[in-house]
């Protein structure tokens, strides 16, 4: 595969911004092969641009078939090239708790590879609400407020730091504050941080978890 090839297929992948970090040494998942046709039409295609939106025209048909989720598809999706794949992988974990999984969506989010799925992947270390979670939000904390030319997903794991340290009675999230405050005046972001969003993307994971 030549050079032009290969940045083609990554950015059609979602590798719109590509950079150096601490985190490129880490072993991704990878499937190392195309996702099957019927899988992308089955799995991603009704989801990927529904989950996490506020949409919930997808929820109620997505009931009757959340029983044929299994821990081989989610790994997977989560194996896929492509951010719809992962975005949908995430999720499945979310709503089957398939916490197992957490090095693989942690490991994907701290290298954030891919765009439009960031947020994700925060909502379901939310999710999980276990030691990982947390060390995977503080890691990507501790590196990307630092890094105010990339627009990632500060704010999103800024909020989900802070909705485990509101749930579990920690303080994790008060040493980033002081670089979350020079991020927003570096942005330019008169937005402060809402949990409201949050709390209710992880109301929706529990209804569908019952």
């Amino acid at each position: 595969m030549n050079d032009l090839q290969q940045v083609t297929d990554l950015h059609a992948a979602g590798a719109i911004i590509r950079h150096l970090s601490p985190f490129a040494s880490l072993t991704s998942h990878e499937n190392g092969f195309e996702l099957p046709a019927a899988i992308y039409q089955q799995w991603v295609k009704p989801y990927y641009m529904n989950v996490c939106s506020g949409n919930d025209e997808w929820i109620e048909p997505f009931y009757r078939v959340k029983s044929l989720i299994t821990h081989d598809l989610t790994t997977l999706l989560l194996g896929d090239a492509h951010w719809p794949a992962k975005k949908v992988g995430a999720y499945f974990a979310a709503i089957n708790q398939y916490t197992d999984l957490v090095d693989i969506i942690g490991t994907h989010f701290l290298k954030s590879e891919l765009s439009c799925v960031g947020s994700t992947y925060t909502l379901v270390l939310a999710s999980f609400n276990n030691e990982k979670s947390v060390a995977y939000l503080d890691k990507y904390l501790h590196y990307y407020l630092k890094r105010p030319d990339l627009h990632f997903d500060q704010q999103a794991a800024m909020e989900a730091s802070l909705y485990l340290d509101a749930i579990n009675g920690t303080n994790h999230t008060s040493q980033h504050f002081p670089n979350w405050e020079k991020l927003r005046q570096q942005w330019l972001h008169s937005f402060g941080l809402s949990l409201h969003p949050l709390e209710e993307q992880l109301a929706v994971i529990k209804n569908l978890r019952n």
